[in-house]
């Protein structure tokens, strides 16, 4: 996560001057204070404002308008930013107009989707934010399985227009969650284990790279960037449209949710890393130790099966074997009503702090040790509204070569996440220090592997890590359609500098 600090008085100097006009002629104040990509002090001026607004279709927001603060907000409310402006997109236009006062004044530049990001990458302090939120055409083809999804289109318009013709995407466990910033990273999502992440259903992309050219990448076309934005993050422009393969799916979905006393968590993580071995690629699973709001511990087994309903006991009641059921819940529901189960949980203006990584296969000491290093500081540092949570990955995942996109955790077997979460703002400096503390047991249990749509205050370092073997060719990738590193805000990969 890049913060870039004041230098009036070091920089004021060398600020670039930045002028704007805005739609239907109103007056809107001048000098709005801004900073460039390297932190330092710009002024975006009126006249400036006004000559964007001539090719600018969309609303131009500045903090004088009604509407801006509503616009500036993002789903994590730790980040609390003021951008200079925010560009909200109509067209492919409007955002190859966006790009090119963003580099020609050397704005800092956020891009917002669904404003998703837990690390707050989606809005800037006094930057440029391109907000794609008007960009949400969802046109599916039935007869070929695909769908052509704008890029500020929500997981909510896909499932539902998808759905209605009996097909389901791979992506996403919140329904108000961004198509854009979601598949860029990876695409985690409930059928990933039979038909893959969102990257390995990407067909085509459409990217406004830094040069404000509009780019179509497929496996015919700009091959080079169709790999990169696959698991690369949103490091090489503004995706205005995907084009993604779907899968027929219309089963009503069993799940089945098991709570366990914390009294046995270290019992039933060791059942839950044995049983894996035979999930079937149906099965939807999690496990996760939780704390409430009042300080109560438990830990909770919860299972998907994502195929036929006749065959979900078979799977399902086995996770009620891991220890002493306490309580269970099972339904059944439709597809795109599971995608809507955590949207409340998951909701709007929460206070979030998450670390996350991949894990390969867990066994002999090493499970003995994550388990003990897990459990022990959850019970021994309380911490309300905190997690320690275990997604089984594989399947699908697994059957793609590391190389093949950018997202490399092909060998993962486990995501783990450890974090809290509040409705308010007091406290949020504990659990922030809560959370660093715990990672520190885990992280050495990762490899240094994580899934960066869960990126929150990790550095360059990490950052490139992550990558491993991939990590060369995203650089030239990088270097070829973004040298200058306008798009930065992201789990970013720094160009090659000229010699």
């Amino acid at each position: 996560m890049h913060q870039f600090i004041s230098r009036r008085a070091a920089l004021a100097t060398t600020a670039a001057a930045v002028t704007v006009s805005f739609a239907g002629g109103r007056a809107r104040a001048a000098d709005l204070p801004a900073v460039t990509l390297d932190g330092a002090e710009a002024t975006i001026r009126d006249a400036d404002i006004g000559a964007l607004s001539k090719g600018f279709k969309g609303n131009i927001l500045t903090p004088a308008d009604a509407d801006y603060d509503a616009a500036r907000k993002i789903w994590n409310a730790m980040f609390e930013r003021r951008p200079a402006l925010i560009l909200k997109c109509t067209s492919v236009a409007d955002v190859k107009t966006a790009v090119a006062f963003a580099r020609d004044h050397n704005l800092l530049t956020a891009v917002k989707c669904g404003g998703h990001s837990i690390s707050g990458q989606s809005v800037c302090e006094r930057g440029l934010v391109i907000d794609l939120t008007g960009l949400n055409t969802v046109e599916v083809d039935a007869k070929s399985r695909t769908v052509r999804v704008g890029g500020g289109c929500l997981l909510g318009d896909v499932d539902a227009a998808a759905q209605a013709v009996g097909l389901a995407s791979t992506f996403g466990v919140v329904s108000h969650t961004g198509v854009g910033g979601l598949t860029l990273g990876g695409g985690m999502g409930r059928l990933q284990r039979q038909f893959g992440l969102a990257v390995d259903n990407v067909l085509e992309v459409q990217v406004v790279t830094a040069d404000g050219k509009l780019v179509t990448a497929n496996k015919d076309q700009n091959q080079d960037l169709y790999w990169g934005v696959r698991g690369g993050g949103g490091n090489f422009g503004v995706v205005t449209s995907f084009k993604f393969q779907l899968h027929p799916f219309d089963f009503p979905i069993t799940t089945t949710s098991f709570n366990y006393g914390a009294d046995e968590a270290k019992q039933v993580l060791a059942k839950y890393f044995d049983y894996v071995n035979e999930a079937p690629d149906q099965l939807w699973l999690t496990v996760g130790l939780g704390r409430n709001a009042k300080g109560e511990a438990g830990v909770n087994v919860s299972g998907s099966y994502m195929g036929a309903p006749d065959k979900a006991d078979a799977t399902l009641l086995k996770l009620g074997t891991f220890g002493t059921v306490k309580g269970t819940r099972t339904g059944s529901m439709a597809y795109t009503a599971l995608q809507k189960v955590a949207d409340v949980g998951g909701r709007h203006g929460r206070f979030h702090y998450a670390k996350s990584g991949m894990l390969g296969a867990v066994e002999g000491p090493t499970r003995t040790k994550l388990i003990d290093a897990t459990v022990d500081y959850f019970m021994d540092q309380p911490q309300n509204n905190s997690h320690a949570l275990f997604l089984l990955m594989g399947g699908a995942v697994n059957r793609v070569s590391a190389d093949a996109t950018a997202y490399p955790h092909r060998a993962a077997m486990h995501n783990v996440d450890v974090g809290t979460d509040s409705d308010t703002r007091e406290g949020s400096d504990a659990y922030v220090q809560w959370g660093r503390k715990y990672w520190d047991n885990i992280d050495p249990f990762t490899g240094g592997g994580f899934y960066i749509n869960s990126a929150m205050d990790d550095g360059e370092k990490r950052v490139r890590g992550n990558f491993g073997g991939n990590l060369e060719k995203l650089v030239a990738v990088k270097t070829k359609y973004d040298p200058g590193n306008m798009f930065r805000l992201n789990a970013n990969i720094k160009p090659k500098t000229k010699s």
